[in-house]
């Protein structure tokens, strides 16, 4: 009987902290900001990209052996005009080394592994340190052969990297074939948009 009555009187507690937090979200004010902000974009469309599609471009650039090529550049809405998001494939070849740091001035820069393992190298302060042409995939940038004080990195199937615009990043080598997506955030809008499968060769 006592144990009874002390799950009544929790059960009463229950619902008396319930009603209480109800009432406290009712009293809140709401936002008062306008339902559309000034200056933001609500017509923009989501773009789709199949497992398919990404597969079928991948097997192209192994084709032409160009391991790095956009899928596409679109507007990311929000308060600039400017701010655009990009897809590429990136894939490395077991064994495959890269001598040069890679910085991005602008663009964010975040690894999704679909197949494979490899290490890279994050960070540091490159000591070689020069300016590199602009790059469709990811605008101005510089790079060079050494960084002082960069980590190793290992990734792996299933793994997301992110890299910050500015942080100096270089492919150290590949276990076994190794193929990733990377989402490229651009707020500035320096790499030129493109529609789905127009990426130049």
């Amino acid at each position: 009987m006592y144990r009874r009555i002390c799950r009544y009187r929790a059960a009463g507690m229950l619902v008396v902290g319930v009603a209480a937090a109800v009432a406290a979200q009712e009293q809140r004010p709401t936002d008062p900001s306008p339902v559309a902000l000034p200056g933001h974009r609500y017509d923009l469309p989501g773009t789709l990209i199949t497992a398919a599609q990404i597969e079928a471009h991948k097997k192209k650039m192994i084709a032409a052996k160009d391991d790095d090529v956009p899928m596409n550049m679109v507007k990311a809405g929000g308060g600039s005009d400017a701010h655009q998001v990009g897809i590429s494939v990136v894939y490395r070849n077991k064994g495959q080394k890269n001598p040069n740091y890679a910085v991005h001035d602008d663009v964010a820069e975040v690894y999704y592994v679909l197949e494979g393992r490899g290490h890279m190298k994050l960070g540091g302060t490159i000591a070689d340190w020069k300016r590199r042409p602009v790059s469709v995939g990811n605008g101005r940038g510089s790079g060079g052969t050494t960084a002082a004080g960069a980590r190793d990195v290992t990734i792996a199937k299933g793994d997301v990297l992110i890299i910050p615009a500015g942080t100096p990043h270089k492919w150290e080598d590949a276990d076994e074939f190794t193929s990733y997506v990377v989402v490229r955030v651009d707020p500035d809008g320096v790499a030129p948009l493109m529609a789905l499968g127009t990426a130049p060769r």
